[in-house]
Formats: C-alpha cells, sequence, structure tokens
C-alpha cells in the first residue's frame, strides 16, 4: 500500500540543510517540487537554497525555475536567483 504524503509535510523538510537530508520521507527532487509549487515564496526560497546546495536539475525543476523567475509577485531576489540557476543549467549543457 503506498502512502502519498501531503505537501505540507514536504516543505517543513526545507527548513534543514539537505546534506542533512536522507531521502525519507520522498525524494529530495520531491521535497524540492513541493517548495517550488507553494504559493508564498518562504517555501520557493528554501527550494532553491536546496537546488544551490545539489540538488540536481531536471526539465521538470527548471520549468518549475522559469515560471518563477518570470512572475513578479516573487521578490527579485527569488526571481534572480531561479533565473541564475537556469542559465547555469543550459551553460553546463544540462
Amino acid at each position: 500500500m503506498s502512502t502519498k504524503i501531503d505537501q505540507r509535510s514536504l516543505v517543513v523538510l526545507l527548513q534543514h540543510p539537505l546534506a542533512e537530508y536522507r531521502d525519507v520521507p520522498a525524494p529530495a527532487r520531491e521535497v524540492v517540487i513541493a517548495g517550488l509549487t507553494w504559493v508564498t515564496d518562504f517555501w520557493p526560497s528554501l527550494a532553491v537554497s536546496w537546488i544551490e546546495q545539489g540538488v540536481p536539475l531536471d526539465q521538470e525543476l527548471v520549468d518549475l525555475l522559469i515560471e518563477i523567475g518570470q512572475q513578479s509577485r516573487w521578490p527579485q531576489q527569488l526571481r534572480h536567483k531561479a533565473k541564475a540557476l537556469v542559465r547555469r543549467w543550459w551553460r553546463e549543457g544540462r
């Protein structure tokens, strides 16, 4: 039997450094997605921090970062970090 973890249970994990995370109860990537799709800027900012700390980017994460970078509702610092991560991903050849 599979148990689906709610988004709130995942985003709280972002409060700790990525290095302390052990992929329980979900892979780090899923925790980051939960953060990037949250409606306020606190959790997306922490999710971006986890990416900066080493969560590997893939097309889905890049698409979420592009959305954040294009929406003026997010704080400027968050938008800039999101855009920088996307540029780095493209520069490194994906």
